[in-house]
């Protein structure tokens, strides 16, 4: 497993296979990724502790535990930690496929 540390917390790489990914997000509270979209990367993104907002393009997509969002690529999008929170990313293989803006 690879641990990413982040401003906003962190992220543990749990799977990087040829089919597909998956990571651990901890998002502390009141913190927030960069805003960025994926070329090539689809994501589903569940909800497991906490609530965050989820920022896309221009609205607002708030997950409580137990709720779950796909982004299909090219998607902007930015994470919120409405308090701490983790969140499991299932995706297609591309993890490092970030654009930052």
């Amino acid at each position: 497993m690879k641990e990413v540390l982040k401003n906003w917390g962190k992220e543990l790489w749990i799977a990087q296979e040829q089919e597909y990914g998956g990571k651990i997000l901890i998002i502390k509270g009141n913190h927030h990724t960069s805003q960025h979209y994926h070329k090539d990367k689809k994501e589903t993104i569940y909800c497991f502790k906490g609530e965050v907002d989820i920022i896309l393009n221009d609205r607002v997509v708030t997950l409580k535990e137990g709720d779950d969002v796909t982004l299909p690529p090219k998607t902007v999008h930015r994470i919120i930690g409405k308090k701490n929170s983790i969140l499991f990313e299932v995706s297609t293989p591309q993890l490092a496929d970030v654009v930052r803006l």
